[in-house]
């Protein structure tokens, strides 16, 4: 479930957004048209996911020594609004050199773990960050079911309405990055196994 801020200005800035202490809210916040957006806190089954998820990558790309980093819930800003939408998907890569700031730059993969109390919010999200040229892949977990999905950019630049890659046993390949991964070290120590 998501809500808008109580006692904020109608609009925000994405630099009024990043420098905003957050107003007491607890959760995931994102910015949306101008508009904090807090989503409620994760399930326990959604947070073993994104820690497995981030601790999977990290460990990739430490393996193959590639200059790219994971983040979790990394501010993104999008090119569609650029001044007043910033998005904080569950995982993010980017292989560009990190600034001082608060925004995580050039991603070029977003993982997204759906619950079932956000899953339009996600979608919009997901849409909006599908706006960066960067972005080269999307993978969406399923967090009540073994299930994942891949999205991959068309050489041409768009994206397919449909998923390149579905699994929900065996593993998945992360092109962006070069990786391989089971589910089931995705989904380890939940109750989905």
């Amino acid at each position: 479930m998501t809500t808008t801020a109580p006692n904020l200005p109608p609009i925000m800035s994405v630099a009024e957004f990043l420098d905003w202490d957050g107003g007491g809210l607890v959760g995931k916040l994102e910015l949306v048209n101008g508009e904090v957006r807090a989503m409620s806190p994760a399930s326990g089954t959604h947070s073993v996911i994104q820690a497995n998820l981030a601790y999977l990558i990290g460990a990739h790309l430490r393996a193959t020594k590639r200059a790219c980093r994971v983040g979790t819930e990394a501010p993104i800003v999008p090119r569609i609004h650029a001044n007043d939408n910033v998005r904080a998907p569950d995982l993010s890569v980017t292989c560009q050199t990190t600034p001082p700031g608060k925004v995580f730059p050039d991603p070029v993969l977003i993982i997204e773990v759906l619950s079932p109390s956000n899953v339009r919010e996600t979608w919009e999200s997901i849409r909006a960050c599908a706006t960066i040229p960067s972005l080269a892949e999307i993978m969406i977990v399923d967090s009540e079911r073994v299930a994942v999905e891949i999205y991959r950019k068309l050489p041409a630049g768009g994206w397919s309405s449909e998923p390149d890659e579905k699994a929900s046993s065996g593993s998945i390949t992360l092109t962006s990055i070069e990786a391989s991964l089971d589910l089931s070290e995705i989904y380890a120590g939940t109750h989905l196994l």
